[in-house]
């Protein structure tokens, strides 16, 4: 672990100035970046340290399962597609409501953000969900209202079945969703 901690600070030696040998420019912020990286690289950190290594989000996790849908909700209609994206982990799997398959966050921001552009409202109706320890299955059905060119709404129905999982900041995010089925 030592020696992984030290090659990471020698990495970023050679890229971050202040780190350089004999420079007493080394920040509390530095070191620590370069041991969170030495610790991810001697696999210690895990997924955890990956994130602290790389980010940190600054939107708030939703860690009450029944406001899930209601931040969704909140954060659909405002067209705040980071905030949005942010309920799904990484690698998602979504199905969109004309049925296409994606895996990854990526992916299920290019759908939303073009969703988004047409400027819907949705309410999501009949919400229940089942929980086993950190795991939930949820159903609901939803109602889309988008406007046209005209000025008038088109209005859509349907159901989504989801999984949701509680992560490591204590926020639950959509492992599944499924956006294109009746959840009867």
């Amino acid at each position: 672990m030592i020696l992984s901690i030290r090659k990471a600070l020698q990495i970023s030696a050679e890229k971050v100035p202040g780190i350089a040998d004999g420079d007493a420019g080394l920040t509390r912020s530095t070191f620590l970046k370069g041991v969170t990286a030495g610790l991810v690289s001697a696999g210690i950190a895990g997924p955890m340290g990956e994130a602290a290594a790389t980010s940190v989000s600054r939107i708030a996790p939703v860690t009450d399962i029944d406001k899930l849908y209601d931040a969704w909700q909140e954060r659909f209609n405002a067209a705040d597609l980071d905030a949005l994206v942010d309920l799904y982990v990484a690698d998602v799997t979504y199905v969109n409501p004309d049925g296409t398959e994606m895996v990854g966050q990526s992916r299920v921001r290019d759908d939303f953000k073009g969703l988004l552009a047409l400027k819907p409202k949705i309410d999501l109706n009949v919400r229940k969900h089942l929980l086993y320890k950190d795991i939930a299955l949820t159903t609901n059905h939803w109602t889309l209202r988008m406007p046209k060119a005209d000025g008038t709404l088109v209005e859509l129905t349907g159901g989504g079945i989801e999984v949701m999982q509680k992560q490591r900041d204590g926020g639950w995010r959509y492992v599944i969703d499924d956006a294109s089925r009746s959840a009867s």
